[in-house]
């Protein structure tokens, strides 16, 4: 409990007592007695009210590169940290300070007598303050209160006590230590000192010559992490330059790793120089966590060194080369979750949201962080935004609508926040999909806001690129259907002066990236037609791209067709649209001739590559792309390339028999790992194409268990999308049908159509196939005893079926009735009980012109067009053999007419058709 009294302006903070649970005890603090000054913007006010819950937070600042764990769930002692066994009285008494005043005053006063400890100590404060700050006062800033800034960190740069501070480290780091030399630098990184200022830069030099003279046993691997994660973020070959020559180092320490702190700061270093790996470091890397991490008694340490080592793995390149080390680890952290430091839990949630697997670990991560919803509308901050964008893709419907409420109050009430949840809250509204254009817009204002009000280092081509990719992504996720033209405006002007003035225009990498974005967002102010000399400069570079570069372009292609597919007159757009989409085609061939050892994902980016570019097929590419598969076995997939996989072939209408058998292999194989939202995907792919294998039934019994454990989470739709795949194999057990037509979904499903984003299609996809899976459950389980309550619906929507105009139907209409005289016996677009449509319909037993045994039956006569029939068999989809089966059950004989055939050259002869429907109709059974 915090005790205060407030004294006029002044805000005296007498005791602090913080109770905190750790992970296997409670700490009382009674560290935080200070007086708050007013006379200097850096003696902050903190809103003491959130400091206990604050404190349990590691430090975002430069989360992605962090060295030294800034996790203040325990009270963190920096003395003992760079300054072991040292008993400086000055340095104590900096060690101990509440202020930034008090560490400036104290360096002031003692001016005659400091040495290297006491600078080295100073530093060191300063960032422990900072983290404090970022955890408390820029929730204050967040929630637009009295916080300003000048009463930030934010100008700590320029203050002249904290430049006096920089001019005391020149004078003194030659003397600092290893461990106060290394600790400094980050510091001072981590604070936001320009790396390539004279004291960042001294420290620097000077800590690469003591480690480049220093034997490899004597360098501990936190020095080693603090000086990478440091000079890293030049993000220039100079950084590059410097690190070559520290990788042997970090090499020969990994071979003499021993304990985990000696893994957890290895792998960091080798996370953030991912240049310099290869397969065969990767391997000794793995092969060394295997011995000294998996089947290890559980430890504080073990933990943190789990997740820097799975962010390592997990790492763009390398995420499908360890998918089961991956599984090992994030298992080995089962029921220790919640002795897990929140920042690291979102760290693992993020792993696992990628990897879409394992369940069990999932499960319990999420049970733990949904708890944290409860505390966000009093103390939400960022690292609250964080775990809520890790909660939301897998949270329900009515967990969606208070996470948007919490949003719309506060955050996007004064479309104002800052920078620091810019991603976090784009994660979250991506995810949300949600309806109300008025937090999309307060977003995507409020980030153009910020760039434009910013200084011209947010607006370097890198983070300009990343915003775009956001833009684009979340472009995508709400169906194309958003636009924000004043933030699309002002990006592309920005990007055209990059191509200008800056490098992008020739790094491969970046013109793609900028080509994408400009092409996709078309207006009246810029034009509707691309710019003739970036396409030609595509064209001209385009055997420089590499297969991602060629997939954002293939994206961006994709989106410029869409966005201007009203445009009926755009002949200059359309040739150049062909151009490009030629182009890539033969550079994608190109890589494929070359580089025989793409992996998978690189192999999924070539085939959503292709897809994008549907208007101007390849086909030798595209069977080239299929064949690489087969170079994979199952043991090559995981969880997320066969999601990825699954939607490309159904995108591409394609059904591979041996490539689905290596995935099912993989399904089986690891099934108590699997997720229901992937399981219903592989599921809807068989359905869709109406075919099973042996590899498939096998996994049935397996998919129907998971589907049945998660049904109260999965949303409606993917939910009935399972339901119905499971009906159609005769596999749906009497749980899942309770469940699915239970007032309790029914109410989910409501819940999910008054807040979905796409208003327009989404409510009349989830009510059709609502219907088809009541239909289905009624005829295919009348043991069931399911009502059918969907008549008026089924009414209503054939009132509005247009009759038949095209020249199939109408060519087989005059055949069919030029044998069937009586018209009293033939029906034409008439319906079934259940609601199915019927091309033609002839009741036998009433005509005289057939002479038949069974005079009750009853045909139909249906036509298949090409989206009826699988591309590769011309087989009939999964949906017209349900048809088919459910029109026998109700008592007809179905016959099938392809438009392939009907349209063949033998059909062409006089009488053909005739005799060929007479066969049909006249062919016993």
């Amino acid at each position: 409990m915090t005790i205060f009294k407030q004294f006029g302006t002044n805000l005296k903070i007498y005791t602090k007592i913080i109770h905190m649970k750790t992970r296997h005890k409670t700490i009382n603090y009674n560290a935080f007695c200070t007086k708050l000054y007013q006379t200097n913007p850096l003696k902050l006010v903190f809103p003491l009210h959130q400091f206990h819950r604050k404190y349990c937070f590691h430090s975002f600042r430069g989360d992605e590169t962090d060295s030294d764990t800034e996790d203040i769930e325990q009270k963190r002692d920096i003395k003992n940290i760079i300054l072991l066994d040292n008993n400086d009285t000055l340095a104590i008494k900096i060690s101990e300070c509440k202020s930034l005043q008090d560490i400036f005053d104290i360096l002031r006063n003692n001016n005659n007598q400091l040495n290297w400890k006491n600078i080295s100590m100073a530093i060191a404060m300063v960032r422990e303050l900072q983290i404090i700050y970022y955890r408390v006062c820029m929730f204050e800033k967040n929630l637009n209160s009295y916080i300003t800034p000048e009463d930030s960190f934010e100008n700590i740069l320029t203050n002249n006590d904290f430049l006096n501070l920089l001019n005391l480290m020149e004078e003194h780091y030659e003397f600092m230590n290893i461990q106060c030399l290394s600790y400094s630098l980050l510091c001072l990184h981590k604070i936001g000192v320009d790396i390539n200022c004279t004291v960042s830069n001294k420290l620097s030099y000077r800590l690469q010559k003591i480690l480049m003279t220093t034997p490899v046993e004597e360098i501990e691997p936190c020095i080693l992490s603090r000086f990478t994660v440091s000079i890293v973020s030049h993000r220039d070959l100079l950084g590059l330059y410097i690190l070559k020559d520290i990788w042997p180092i970090v090499l020969k320490k990994l071979n003499l790793c021993e304990t985990y702190e000696d893994i957890k700061h290895i792998s960091i270093c080798l996370y953030n120089l991912p240049w310099f790996l290869n397969k065969s470091i990767m391997d000794n890397f793995v092969t060394i966590v295997e011995h000294t991490l998996l089947n290890k008694p559980q430890h504080d340490d073990k933990i943190k060194c789990i997740v820097k080592v799975l962010r390592l793995i997990n790492s763009p390149y390398w995420i499908n080369q360890n998918i089961d080390l991956t599984r090992s680890l994030l298992l080995n952290l089962q029921g220790v979750i919640k002795h897990i430091a929140l920042y690291d839990m979102i760290q693992l949630q993020m792993i696992i949201v990628k990897q879409s697997e394992p369940y069990q670990l999932f499960e319990e991560i999420h049970n733990e962080t949904s708890k944290w919803l409860s505390k966000a509308d009093v103390d939400t901050d960022i690292t609250v935004l964080r775990l809520l964008s890790c909660i939301v893709p897998s949270s329900s419907a009515s967990r969606r609508k208070h996470i948007e409420s919490l949003l719309r109050k506060q955050f996007l009430l004064n479309n104002s926040f800052s920078q620091l949840c810019i991603g976090p809250l784009f994660n979250i509204i991506r995810n949300l999909k949600t309806s109300d254009l008025h937090i999309c817009n307060a977003y995507w204002s409020s980030v153009l806001d910020w760039l434009i009000s910013g200084k011209p280092l947010i607006r370097e081509h890198h983070k300009l690129l990343r915003i775009c990719n956001r833009y684009m992504n979340f472009n995508n996720n709400m169906s194309g259907t958003y636009r924000h033209y004043k933030f699309e405006n002002q990006m592309i002007n920005w990007l055209n002066e990059e191509l200008e003035q800056g490098v992008s225009a020739i790094i491969p990498s970046k013109f793609s990236k900028i080509f994408s974005f400009f092409i996709s967002y078309p207006n009246e102010n810029i034009g509707y037609e691309m710019p003739e000399v970036m396409v030609k400069k595509v064209l001209d570079t385009v055997g420089q791209y590499s297969v991602y570069d060629c997939y954002i372009i293939s994206r961006g292609l994709n989106t410029a067709f869409i966005n201007r597919k009203n445009k009926t007159s755009l002949p200059m757009f359309l040739d150049q649209y062909v151009r490009l989409c030629t182009a890539l085609n033969k550079r994608c061939l190109e890589i494929l001739n070359q580089e025989p050892n793409l992996s998978i994902d690189q192999i999924n980016s070539l085939y959503r590559g292709y897809n994008h570019r549907y208007n101007v097929k390849e086909p030798e590419l595209f069977y080239k792309i299929l064949d690489r598969y087969k170079n994979f076995t199952s043991e090559h997939f995981s969880s997320r390339t066969i999601r990825e996989l699954t939607y490309n072939l159904v995108t591409s209408d394609w059904y591979d028999a041996e490539l689905l058998d290596k995935c099912l292999k993989y399904l089986i194989k690891n099934h108590k790992y699997l997720l229901a939202e992937n399981v219903e995907k592989i599921l809807t792919v068989f359905f869709l194409y109406g075919v099973n294998s042996e590899k498939f039934i096998e996994f049935l019994p397996y998919a129907t268990e998971i589907i049945n454990r998660d049904k109260f989470k999965m949303s409606g739709l993917n939910f009935m999308r399972a339901s119905l795949a499971l009906c159609y194999f005769y596999s749906l057990p009497t749980s899942i049908k309770d469940y699915l037509f239970s007032v309790e979904f029914l109410e989910k499903l409501d819940d999910e159509l008054n807040n979905c984003y796409a208003k327009a299609t989404y409510p009349l996809k989830v009510r059709q196939l609502l219907m088809i899976l009541n239909r289905a459950v009624c005829i295919d389980y009348p043991e069931f005893d399911v009502p059918w309550f969907h008549t008026k619906y089924c009414e209503e929507i054939q009132s509005l079926v247009p009759k038949h105009t095209g020249s199939f139907y109408l060519d087989v209409e005059k055949r069919v009735g030029q044998l069937i005289k009586n018209k009293g016996y033939l029906k034409a677009n008439s319906f079934s009980p259940y609601g199915y449509k019927l091309d033609f319909e002839i009741i036998l037993n009433k005509s005289k012109q057939f002479k038949r045994e069974n005079k009750n039956e009853k045909l139909v006569l249906l036509l298949l067009n090409e989206k009826d029939l699988r591309k590769t068999d011309n087989e009939m989809r999964g949906l017209s053999k349900l048809k088919q089966r459910h029109l026998e059950i109700l008592g007809y004989r179905v016959v099938w007419i392809k438009k392939s055939i009907w349209n063949s050259m033998f059909m062409t002869e006089p009488e053909a058709k005739l005799s060929y429907l007479k066969s049909l109709i006249w062919k016993r059974p």
